[in-house]
C-alpha cells in the first residue's frame, strides 16, 4: 500500500510512560486508566510468560508520532485467548485533526499486526460511519461479519424483572466450576465463522468475565440457557456485559431475562450491551427495558490461517483451513450469524 508523504514521516513506537503526557485530548481520557494499567503490568507480565508457557501473552500497544513528537494515532491489541491464536483491535483513535486519516490507520494495525506473528485471526470493532477506519481495516484484509447495536443503560430502574425465575432454572455466579457451562453456551449463540476464528475455552471467557457475571442454569439438563457476562474492558458508556441467550429457550427474553441483567450488574450502571441488526426481537427487548440506543458497529475478522508444510499434516485439515480461508475472501456471502449478540 503506498501511503501519503505526511503518513511516511510519523514514527511508530511501542508505549512509553512519557507518551502519556500526550493524552490530553478528551477523546483519550478515557484511555489514560487503562493506559497506565497496561504500562504497570507490562514487565511483569512478560516475566510470567516466561516461567508459564500457559499463561496469554501481554498485550500491546503502539503509538504513532509526528515529526514534532505529537501523537498522531493509537492502537491497543490484546489476545483474545491465552494461546495467542487470535487477537482483537480494542482501540484505534487518531487525533482529530489529522488529515490523512486512512493512511495512518493502515499504519497502525499494519505495525501490530506484524508485530504479533504467531495470530492465525484476528477481530476489530468499528462504527459503521467510521469511514476511514473501516476503508483502513478492509485494506488490511478485515472483511464484515456481524452488524450490530451498540445500546446504553443508565440504571435498572425500568427493567421489566421478575424476582422470581422459572423453577428449574437457578442463578449461578460464573467460575471455574461452571464455565464449561458457559462455553457450551457461547458456542451455540455464536456464529461458526466467528467461533472457529476465536478459538476460545473455558479459561479464556473467565481471563475476560469480572466477579459477578452470572449464568443462568437449567438444573434438569445441566446446561447454561443464558449469561450475563461482566467484561473486564470498560466503554465510555460503562462497564460492557456481553448478554448470551441460547436459541432454542428464546421465550427468556422477558422478566427472567432482565432478573439476570439486574443481578448482575447491581453495583456497576450504567452498562453497555450489543444486539446484532437483525434480532428485531431482541432491539425491541432492549428498548423495554429503557435501554437508549447509541451507534452502529461491525465486527470485523481477518484470517491468517496458512497452508501448513508439515508433510504430517492431512488432506482433510488442509480443506478445512483452505475453506475457511475461502469464506473470508472478497465477493463471498458471509455465513447466517445467530440472532442474539
Amino acid at each position: 500500500m503506498a501511503v501519503g508523504p505526511q503518513c511516511e514521516l510519523l514514527k511508530l513506537q511501542p508505549l512509553r510512560i512519557h507518551h502519556l503526557a500526550l493524552l490530553q485530548a478528551a477523546n483519550w481520557q478515557h484511555l489514560r486508566p487503562r493506559l497506565q494499567q497496561l504500562l504497570l503490568h507490562h514487565w511483569p507480565q512478560r516475566f510470567n510468560n516466561l516461567l508459564n508457557r500457559a499463561s496469554s501473552p501481554p498485550p500491546l500497544a503502539l503509538v504513532a508520532l509526528h515529526p514534532n513528537g505529537g501523537l498522531a494515532g493509537l492502537v491497543v491489541a490484546e489476545p483474545w485467548n491465552r494461546r495467542g491464536t487470535c487477537w482483537r483491535i480494542d482501540e484505534l483513535l487518531l487525533e482529530q485533526e489529522l488529515q490523512s486519516r486512512i493512511d495512518t490507520t493502515s499504519l497502525l494495525i499494519r505495525e501490530v499486526i506484524q508485530r504479533v506473528p504467531g495470530a492465525l485471526s484476528w477481530i476489530a470493532r468499528a462504527d459503521s460511519n467510521d469511514t476511514p477506519v473501516l476503508a483502513a481495516l478492509r485494506e488490511q484484509g478485515f472483511q464484515t461479519l456481524l452488524e450490530q447495536q451498540v445500546w446504553s443503560l443508565s440504571s435498572p430502574e425500568q427493567l421489566q424483572s421478575c424476582p422470581q425465575i422459572p423453577t428449574q432454572l437457578k442463578l449461578e455466579e460464573l467460575n471455574s466450576t461452571n464455565s464449561a457451562l458457559l462455553l457450551q453456551l457461547e458456542l451455540s449463540a455464536t456464529p461458526s465463522l466467528l467461533r472457529q476464528m476465536q478459538d476460545l475455552r473455558r479459561e479464556d471467557l473467565l481471563d475476560d468475565a469480572r466477579s459477578g457475571s452470572l449464568l443462568l442454569v437449567d438444573t434438569q439438563r445441566h446446561q447454561a440457557v443464558a449469561a450475563a457476562r461482566l467484561l473486564k474492558r470498560s466503554s465510555t458508556l460503562g462497564l460492557e456485559v456481553e448478554l448470551s441467550l441460547h436459541p432454542a429457550w428464546a421465550q427468556l427474553m422477558g422478566p427472567p431475562l432482565a432478573e439476570l441483567l439486574r443481578q448482575s450488574c447491581q453495583t456497576h450502571w450504567p452498562v453497555s450491551l450489543r444486539c446484532d441488526v437483525r434480532n428485531e426481537a431482541g432491539m425491541t427487548w432492549l428498548e423495554n427495558q429503557g435501554a437508549a440506543p447509541q451507534h452502529q458497529e461491525l465486527v470485523l475478522a481477518r484470517s491468517l490461517w496458512r497452508r501448513q508444510e508439515s508433510p504430517a499434516m492431512g488432506a482433510l485439515a488442509t480443506r478445512t483451513l483452505e475453506r475457511l480461508v475461502g469464506q473470508l475472501q472478497p465477493g463471498r456471502p458471509v455465513p447466517e450469524a445467530m440472532p442474539w449478540r
